[in-house]
């Protein structure tokens, strides 16, 4: 995303501008979003998308064992790889944040 704001300005403000419009008309609590937006970056292996909701998450002090289960939802639809992917990067927000809640 840092390529796109720094090269199309008005594209980026475009697409946060209509982040922001679905999310104020979102019935949603902010903690069931992030946990959302986990189990769809985890199917699109997005990776940059899944650490920043992640610690989106953490910092609204969702359980760690709700975004793993959150993940482990995904299993049977998109398969051990990508949900693999996601226990890993999942593990080292926790390790580079040294999070302990449950």
């Amino acid at each position: 995303m840092k390529n796109i704001m720094d090269l199309y300005p008005e594209v980026s403000q475009s697409f946060f501008d209509l982040t922001k419009t679905v999310t104020k008309s979102s019935t949603i609590s902010s903690k069931n979003k992030e946990l959302i937006l986990i189990g769809i970056f985890t199917a699109n292996r997005g990776e940059k998308g899944l650490h920043t909701h992640v610690n989106r998450a953490l910092n609204q002090g969702v359980p760690i064992s709700d975004i793993f289960s959150t993940i482990l939802l995904t299993l049977p639809v998109i398969g051990i790889t990508n949900v693999t992917l996601a226990f890993d990067c999942v593990v080292n927000i926790i390790k580079e944040k040294n999070c302990e809640n449950n």
